[in-house]
């Protein structure tokens, strides 16, 4: 299976609100359903993208890696979006 956009967004809005449960609320989602996403998108690489513990997050190097990644990625579909809106 490939990645999907949801899965690059929740990630992102993950790492950009520092909890799990701050993303959900920004996403409109349940944190389960998040917590799902984030799984699924690390069972698809093969690999954590980030270390939970109660308290805090913090990005494995792999989970680094792919935030680079995905802003490019989800920042060219915002702009060809806005490009094809004009």
């Amino acid at each position: 299976m490939k990645t999907t956009l949801d899965e690059l967004q929740a990630f992102v809005a993950v790492v950009d609100s520092g909890s799990i449960t701050a993303a959900a609320g920004r996403l409109e989602q349940t944190v389960s359903a998040l917590s799902r996403t984030l799984g699924r998108l690390e069972e698809k690489l093969g690999t954590s993208l980030l270390n939970r513990t109660t308290r805090r997050l913090a990005l494995t190097e792999e989970g680094q890696l792919l935030l680079v990644r995905a802003r490019k990625i989800l920042d060219a579909v915002d702009e060809a979006e806005e490009q094809i809106a004009l």
